[in-house]
């Protein structure tokens, strides 16, 4: 993925006169797909994306709804180099859908590929990507959860022809389409996707042809180096060192462990995830460039939206993930999940290390974008489907579940029903509640933000989704649920507390609610039954009891919680006209700072004669602890913390509080990271009991003193 810098002169108004045209070719195409489409997973939801490549697959630009995309067509684009070099010719169009051989995200996000010819040079490829409602399998909609191996998941090709110098392969249309469900809608959906293709190879030819080789080769790899030198001199900014995240992938009531080490040295990035568990029979493995993709797509949207997204952006980082892991699977494992539980999980370690290492680096001009975990970790997609009138089954996939509340940042709080706060379009779209009444066959009571106090921090998480419907003019509704975070919620940073759980609960008509699994399969929803599903947050910035006693106060008078929870996440005590009692409030505080260091165990080691923080030589370490030389302090009391190279969370007290639990295997716990002086929460961690922590910030300049 690395590659030298160039000696390229860059010349900028022209290089952006080329950026311009060439993201609008990509737009084009992308607009030709949502224009002639049908499933509503692509006109109403927008899931699709436009690619364009160099010749040998590297990132040009990319237009659409879903970035992440982006980087998996440019893999598709090289396998199929890789397997038909030398033989590809003007009118050719490949398919493929096999993620073990470079074909998506996952096989129902399919990538089509167009090479772009130039006097019968190529030039360039025009790779697509949208969601199909099915591909097969052993399931409606090809999301199996209870799936043990790739064969059983769907209809997978490596790159193969679907049009051969202008027309159709009928072979592979023939084979396609007699594997899949709703075959008319699909082929409707691909030969949509082919349009796009088409509309923008044609457009991508005819500016090259205009600019002449020689400006045309020089532009494209101009855009690229101009990119990369501007990546890395951000990189350059955060501090050299290592920082480490961990956490666990859960499914059913199993966990599956994830490490991520960060390396930055100079200019460059390398995220390490030896360790990580073993591949298994689950059908959310992955793969290092479905990894890769999700990463940069969260990292771009947050720090570097002023830069053309292509492929220097990804020249300075590398991703090292175990071969037979659940980061790096072979067949035959499942991974029609395997750019969500994991994927998801290991991409957002990736940008929290890379949060620690900005929290870390006083000269960064990353330091105002530093915000919580990824909502991605937290949506929850699910697939419904049904018989209709003349015995054909339809499917409704539920975007609504990307509705996830955003976690909190350095200034400000989180934004409900958006999975991220910070610089960040949303992927797709959400459908008018009209328009899925008028599709399918559903009856909706209520979407709206739920409600809750998790997420809880000086500077608080928005709150996800709360949606009910219920079936309407069929026999019943057969249910597949995909989606994290059940016992293991998204963190939060500097002290705030994680966010909310993910719910799936069927109330019944004539029974008890049914709270489902949230990977499940095969669940009937009948007439008269509801279905709910009430969606996570990220977590909060910064300790709840820092939180100003006047915004908690707005927040039960906007129902987002109530008084007995504002009193024990909060501290706040509102007076009889419920305005925030600020003498109260301060006595409640103080009680729970003082029960929290009485639960709490002390410190694993303290430095003995430290000399006082010193203001002049401070430095940030982390959010809210202040290096001094060899030595750490909370910022806020100054206390002495630790004493180079140790981990500096050693000094403080740990306050461990068991979370809900599965029925069966190991427990989930929430341990704090408290000042031993005053009891501020520092950093709060979601584990599994027993567990070491799960960071480390340790910068060269700490990890160096005293050598």
């Amino acid at each position: 993925m690395s590659t030298s810098l160039e000696n390229v002169e860059i010349d900028p108004i022209s290089l952006e006169i080329f950026r311009s045209r060439v993201e609008s070719i990509a737009e084009q195409g992308a607009l030709v797909i949502e224009n002639t489409s049908v499933a509503p997973a692509i006109t109403e939801s927008k899931d699709y994306s436009a690619t364009i490549t160099d010749a040998e697959g590297r990132l040009i630009v990319g237009g659409g709804s879903v970035r992440m995309h982006f980087y998996g067509v440019c893999e598709s684009v090289q396998a199929t180099i890789r397997r038909f070099e030398g033989t590809i010719v003007p009118g050719d169009v490949f398919f493929c859908n096999e993620p073990h051989l470079g074909g998506g995200l996952h096989p129902q996000d399919v990538a089509i590929l167009r090479p772009v010819f130039v006097d019968e040079e190529l030039v360039a490829w025009v790779g697509v990507s949208a969601h199909m409602i099915d591909m097969g399998g052993m399931v409606m909609g090809s999301f199996a959860p209870q799936a043990t191996e790739c064969y059983q998941e769907s209809i997978r090709f490596p790159p193969v022809r679907m049009f051969r110098d202008g027309h159709d392969v009928s072979e592979f249309w023939d084979v396609l389409l007699n594997n899949v469900r709703m075959a008319d809608l699909v082929e409707m959906d691909l030969r949509g996707l082919v349009a796009g293709t088409h509309a923008s190879a044609r457009a991508f030819a005819e500016l090259a042809r205009s600019m002449g080789p020689e400006t045309f080769n020089s532009s494209v790899r101009g855009l690229q180096v101009a990119s990369e030198r501007e990546m890395r001199r951000r990189i350059g900014e955060l501090e050299d060192g290592v920082y480490r995240t961990s956490t666990w992938v859960e499914f059913h009531e199993e966990f599956y462990y994830i490490p991520c080490k960060l390396t930055i040295t100079g200019g460059s990035m390398e995220f390490d995830y030896e360790g990580a568990a073993p591949q298994v029979n689950r059908f959310f493995n992955s793969k290092p460039y479905i990894i890769a993709s999700e990463f940069m797509s969260f990292f771009v949207e947050r720090f570097t939206r002023d830069l053309p997204f292509n492929g220097g952006l990804f020249a300075p980082i590398e991703f090292k993930c175990p071969p037979g892991s659940i980061v790096n699977c072979n067949k035959p494992a499942p991974n029609a999940a395997g750019h969500m539980h994991v994927a998801h999980r290991a991409a957002d370690l990736a940008l929290q290390a890379v949060m620690l290492a900005i929290a870390a680096s006083p000269n960064s001009s990353l330091r105002e974008f530093l915000v919580g975990p990824d909502g991605c970790q937290g949506i929850g997609i699910s697939l419904f489907s049904w018989a209709q009138g003349d015995g054909q089954r339809d499917a409704y996939i539920a975007i609504d579940g990307m509705l996830v509340g955003a976690a909190a940042g350095i200034a400000r709080d989180g934004g409900d029903l958006m999975r991220n706060t910070l610089g960040y379009e949303e992927e797709g779209a959400i459908p008018d509640i009209e328009v899925l009444e008028s599709w399918y066959p559903l009856l909706f009571a209520e979407r709206r933000v739920r409600n809750g106090v998790e997420g809880a921090g000086a500077l608080r998480a928005g709150g996800g989704a709360q949606i009910r419907w219920q079936p309407h003019g069929v026999d019943e509704i057969v249910c597949t649920t995909l989606a994290e975070t059940q016992y293991m919620p998204i963190p939060g940073l500097g002290g705030g507390l994680p966010g909310a759980d993910t719910r799936f609960t069927v109330f019944r008509q004539d029974g008890p609610p049914e709270r489902l699994d949230i990977n499940s399969d095969g669940t009937v929803i009948r007439p008269g039954d509801f279905w709910e599903m009430r969606l996570p947050s990220g977590g909060g910035f910064g300790d709840p009891l820092a939180r100003v006693p006047s915004e908690v106060a707005e927040d039960i008078r906007t129902s987002r919680f109530g008084i007995d929870e504002a009193s024990d996440v909060y501290g706040v005590v509102l007076d009889a006209d419920g305005n925030a009692d600020l003498g109260a409030t301060e006595i409640r505080r103080a009680e729970i700072l003082k029960d929290r260091l009485a639960r709490s165990v002390p410190p694993v080691c303290r430095p003995e004669n430290a000399p006082p923080m010193n203001p002049s030589s401070a430095v940030p370490l982390y959010w809210g602890v202040t290096q001094c030389e060899g030595y750490a302090y909370s910022s806020e009391s100054g206390t002495v913390l630790a004493q180079a190279p140790r981990h500096w969370s050693d000094g403080c007290a740990v306050l461990e509080v068991k979370r809900e639990q599965p029925t069966g295997g190991q427990r989930v716990a929430t341990r704090s990271y408290l000042d031993p002086a005053t009891g501020r929460a520092l950093h709060v961690e979601t584990v599994l009991e027993g567990a070491p922590r799960s960071f480390e910030m340790a910068p060269e300049r700490w990890t160096s003193v005293g050598k």
